[in-house]
């Protein structure tokens, strides 16, 4: 049984990026009575003084690594600075309370070790089984959608660090490879970006190939993956520790374009299940303008897992904890 308790706590700055939320009062009985505390995320003072609180009570501990040290790479200078410095400070303060540790990908599991001296299971997140489940969504995607010709496509976030706007400039530079490229933009977000997004595509003239279709349901998204050609993740955001798109598109078997920012470049096998650039509208352009010109040459080699086997694997070492 998983019990979920709201804890009031305090808010400080920038919460999504270096959270300082701390709780007013932890609840020590129900920490006291749990088989084993989980956490998720180490840049969390929150999930700091909760999992301090279980083990000083005698309850087994356990902490979800999500992107280990990738503050000493934002874009952000100022984060990139201070961040780090705060990120580093209190992964070193998890490490001492904490015997149990997870991270994604191979990567973290090896900066984990080498610089805090912590071993670590390496457990990705799982795709839901309707990925292999449906059969072509692409027919119907289009008929919904109205979209015809060939697509790029781009399913994320809409925020400035996940990079739409290089994409939408690189697209621009390949869009004379064929009369009928499109590119199309799924996701929900900063609608004040998307627009400034829009708006570039309007001034370098393509608007009329860029078509956003807002956030898709799991089967309207699967349609989408099926009708590109391609999949492009143009990050400069270094947190990015396990975007699932990459595992959803490699379970319906299409190639992707992503950049070499956070562990994208360990996640995708270059030249053989796609492509990886650097974060600029040539370099994504190049790599666009390959994937589309060689798109028979790819494979999926590392077929992703679903959540019921990361369930059992996950619950087999927290069984182990107790």
């Amino acid at each position: 049984m998983v019990t979920i308790v709201r804890v009031k706590s305090w808010n400080f700055l920038y919460p999504n990026i270096v959270n300082f939320i701390t709780p007013r009062e932890i609840p020590v009985d129900i920490l006291k009575d749990a088989d084993v505390v989980v956490g998720w995320g180490h840049t969390f003072y929150f999930v700091y003084n909760v999992l301090n609180e279980a083990k000083k009570v005698g309850t087994p501990t356990v902490l979800y690594f999500i992107g280990v040290d990738y503050l000493r790479w934002h874009y952000n200078p100022i984060f990139r600075l201070f961040g780090y410095q705060y990120q580093k400070l209190l992964t070193k303060k998890f490490v001492k309370i904490v015997p149990t540790a997870f991270v994604t990908n191979r990567m973290e599991k090896e900066l984990l070790k080498k610089r805090y001296g912590l071993n670590s299971y390496v457990l990705p997140h799982g795709v839901d089984e309707i990925y292999f489940r449906l059969p072509n969504m692409s027919k119907h995607f289009r008929e919904k959608f109205g979209v015809d010709g060939r697509i790029v496509g781009y399913i994320s976030r809409i925020h400035p660090a996940k990079g739409l706007d290089l994409l939408i400039k690189a697209f621009a530079k390949i869009s004379n490879l064929d009369n009928d490229l499109v590119l199309v933009i799924a996701g929900k977000g900063d609608i004040k970006y998307l627009k400034k997004c829009l708006n570039i595509a309007r001034k370098i003239d393509i608007a009329d190939r860029v078509k956003y279709v807002g956030y898709l349901s799991e089967e309207d998204k699967i349609g989408l993956i099926d009708a590109s050609e391609v999949i492009v993740l143009p990050s400069k955001f270094a947190g990015e520790s396990f975007p699932l798109i990459v595992e959803e598109v490699k379970a319906r078997g299409k190639p992707l374009v992503v950049t070499n920012y956070g562990t994208l470049p360990f996640r995708v096998k270059n030249m053989v299940e796609g492509v990886i650039v650097n974060a600029n509208p040539n370099s994504l352009a190049k790599g666009i303008k390959h994937a589309l010109n060689n798109i028979d040459s790819f494979k999926i080699v590392e077929t992703p897992r679903v959540w019921s086997d990361i369930t059992k694997e996950f619950t087999e070492v927290l069984q182990n904890c107790i």
